[in-house]
């Protein structure tokens, strides 16, 4: 799983991890972890998580994190 790969299910809309995963096929969800990871550090990939997320984008207080393309994103998933 590669982060332009996160990019391209995004372009389908925002996604929480679950929705990225179903959009993805199934990926392993550690993997899609990395790949959502390096997307957001590459400043592709905007996330919701709160200080209460773990990195599999489950909150304890709060909705899960929901993930959308920055405008760096965008362009890069032309």
């Amino acid at each position: 799983m590669r982060a332009d790969e996160i990019l391209h299910a995004l372009r389908g809309g925002p996604a929480t991890l679950d929705a990225l995963s179903a959009r993805l096929g199934g990926p392993a969800r550690e993997a899609l972890t990395w790949a959502v990871d390096e997307a957001v550090a590459a400043g592709f990939v905007h996330s919701t998580a709160g200080a209460d997320c773990g990195p599999d984008g489950i909150c304890g207080t709060s909705a899960p994190a929901v993930f959308t393309l920055t405008p760096a994103g965008r362009a890069a998933a032309r």
